[in-house]
């Protein structure tokens, strides 16, 4: 649920803009993102997106002005729902599409586990991850509580979850697939069914691990994809919730329809979080050439791979695609100063480079009062994963560019 910062429209010269309001500076990332300038756009932003162009979609959207359906789960819809359960070979029921991965989180959570009460108010979720798992916690009546990651995995125990001193207050349990990592679901089914508590996996980037192994998607416990423009898989804006529990999911459609069933009769909490036909077009389009693009992640993966083994000395391990989602390619280096150089370097030659997660959520200003416990892992992983361009159309000139800034930094 990552988004990319795109640039400003200059409005000190528009009609509707006094001419000495004063110019609104473009967005920057965290430290170690690139300074402005007129380098490679591939490279200076860290991710830059490639969605299907106008000529793809254009059938689609002729199927639109046919049907003059526009959004409330029209034919487009459901046709790319058809495509995504075919696609993993599950029940049609099991893919269920939102308007994005925030709305797929926070109906997945109200369908799940309910909104957060008076007796159990907290969401036990890992600080290591996008500020979006919070804030739909929030969203859903829950107060955040920040747990700490496991080393190797970057995501919440499962055995330290059941065991955690906050249970008895805990509404929910949302452990996240940390940069589209392979989350364990049977793993969380059993400590669901042991500790009584709701699971909801926020597993927003992790769409390829699903593909790849589709009996991940459980029956008991619901996961939650981002479709965001920068995600491998996407419909421009958009979620999805998988989940093979036929009544849950009936949950999910009326809880994103106002809390309206087909009788239009509004029988539960809910609010709009349905996908557009315009946005079900881009993810058809997208699933047509579905098979060039996972190539084309593929070969940016081999690509860094080969530059990596053939430059010198790395200040770290690239952690690229199956390991993470192809969306990602992470510099995990061997300590914060050699993060820090090594942003440093790349910004020298006009690339880009990004924090994802920050310093972990717990460091967050709008989570000062939340609680958490000691966090000596998430606070070392902020600080020493780093972000390189990973643009699916990146050649090998490029990345060996990228390589080639790192390489000597020890």
């Amino acid at each position: 649920m990552d988004n990319e910062p795109r640039p400003q429209v200059d409005r000190a010269t528009s009609p509707s803009t006094p001419q000495d309001t004063p110019r609104r500076a473009p967005p920057h990332g965290p430290p170690g993102a690139a300074p402005e300038g007129n380098g490679d756009p591939l490279l200076v932003q860290v991710q830059r997106p490639l969605l299907p162009d106008a000529r793809a979609i254009a059938a689609y959207l002729d199927r639109i002005d046919g049907s003059r359906w526009y959004s409330n789960r029209g034919p487009l819809l459901w046709a790319l729902e058809e495509r995504l359960y075919t696609h993993f070979g599950v029940d049609q029921h099991a893919t269920v599409l939102l308007a994005s991965g925030s709305a797929a989180l926070e109906a997945a959570i109200l369908a799940h586990a309910g909104a957060g009460g008076i007796d159990r108010p907290l969401a036990l979720m890992p600080s290591y991850t996008f500020v979006a798992t919070a804030l739909s916690a929030m969203r859903c009546g829950y107060t955040p509580y920040f747990l700490d990651v496991d080393p190797d995995t970057w995501m919440l125990d499962p055995e330290a979850v059941a065991a955690h001193p906050m249970l008895d207050r805990a509404g929910v349990v949302l452990p996240v697939a940390a940069y589209g990592r392979c989350p364990d679901m049977e793993a969380w089914a059993a400590v669901q069914d042991r500790i009584g508590v709701k699971i909801v996996v926020d597993a927003a980037a992790a769409f390829e691990q699903f593909e790849r192994n589709p009996g991940m998607i459980h029956l008991e416990v619901p996961a939650v994809l981002s479709l965001h423009a920068t995600k491998t898989f996407s419909t421009a804006e958009g979620g999805a919730v998988l989940w093979r529990s036929f009544k849950g999911q009936e949950r999910v459609g009326r809880i994103s329809n106002f809390g309206m069933s087909d009788a239009r009769r509004c029988e539960t909490d809910g609010f709009n979080g349905k996908l557009s036909e315009y946005h079900a077009a881009v993810g058809l389009a997208f699933m047509d050439h579905w098979a060039d693009r996972r190539a084309m992640l593929d070969g940016v993966a081999a690509s860094y791979a080969s530059a990596a083994a053939a430059a010198g000395p790395l200040p770290g391990r690239l952690r690229l695609s199956p390991d993470v989602s192809g969306a990602y390619v992470l510099l995990e280096c061997d300590t914060p100063d050699l993060a820090d150089r090594a942003c440093a370097a790349l910004a020298a030659e006009g690339i880009g480079s990004r924090r994802w997660y920050g310093r972990g959520l717990h460091h967050e200003p709008i989570h000062a009062g939340h609680g958490c416990d000691p966090m000596p892992v998430t606070d070392r992983l902020g600080a020493i994963h780093v972000g390189l361009p990973a643009a699916v159309d990146l050649n090998d000139a490029q990345i060996s560019r990228v390589v080639g800034a790192l390489s000597g930094l020890t």
